[in-house]
C-alpha cells in the first residue's frame, strides 16, 4: 500500500522530466568521481545527478527514492532509474571539523576491531561493543538509525557491503546522512 506521505515526497513526473531534460542537455557541472561513479551538480538546482556502475548502489536508491522520512540516515533520493544506473539526490553540506574528526576516529577504531575479529564484520557489529561508549550520542544515534534503515531496505548483505567511510557522510538539514553507499 502506498502511503500518502510517500506520494507527497516524490517529485512529480513533470519535475522529473524537467530535471532529466537538464541532464540530457548537459546542464551539469562535474563535482566528484569515485571508484564506481561520477557525481554532477545540476545547474540552477540544489540537486545532484549520479551515474554509477555499482548495481547495489542503484538498488538502494530504488528503495529509498521518495522516502526521506523513512530513510533519514541516507541523503534524500528524488528520482532513480536502475536501468540507466543513475539517480538524482539532494545536495548535502560538509561536516563540521569535530564531526569529521569523530567519524574518522570511529572508522579507524572499527577497522582495528575488524582486523582483530579475523572475520568479515560490519560497522554495526563494532557499534554493539563496549567501545561505542567512546562516541557522542549524535554519532551513535546516526549509526543506530543507519543500522535499522539498512535492514529495512531488505537488500541482502548491504550491512557488510555498505561503503561506510567518513567521506561518504555529510550533513543534510543539520542531520548526518550517507551520501554514498
Amino acid at each position: 500500500m502506498i502511503k500518502l506521505k510517500n506520494i507527497l515526497n516524490e517529485i512529480s513526473e513533470e519535475e522529473a522530466d524537467r530535471l532529466l531534460s537538464k541532464i540530457r542537455n548537459k546542464e551539469l557541472s562535474f563535482l566528484a568521481q569515485g571508484d564506481n561513479g561520477k557525481v554532477y551538480s545540476i545547474n540552477g538546482e540544489d540537486l545532484l545527478f549520479k551515474i554509477t556502475t555499482e548495481p547495489e548502489e542503484t538498488a538502494v536508491a530504488d528503495v529509498i527514492v521518495g522516502r526521506p522520512n523513512e530513510f533519514d540516515a541516507f541523503i534524500p533520493v528524488h528520482y532513480s532509474d536502475s536501468q540507466k544506473n543513475m539517480y538524482i539526490m539532494s545536495q548535502a553540506s560538509n561536516l563540521t571539523d569535530n564531526l569529521k574528526s569523530e567519524l574518522n576516529r570511529y572508522y579507524n577504531d572499527y577497522k582495528e576491531y575488524a582486523r582483530s575479529q579475523g572475520l568479515e564484520t560490519s560497522i554495526f557489529n563494532f557499534l554493539n561493543t563496549e567501545a561505542s561508549r567512546n562516541y557522542s550520542p549524535r554519532i551513535i544515534t546516526f549509526l543506530r538509525a543507519l543500522e535499522q534503515q539498512v535492514k529495512k531496505t531488505g537488500i541482502g548483505d548491504l550491512e557488510l557491503s555498505l561503503d561506510f567511510r567518513p567521506e561518504n557522510i555529510m550533513l543534510w538539514n543539520g542531520n548526518l546522512v550517507m551520501i554514498d553507499w
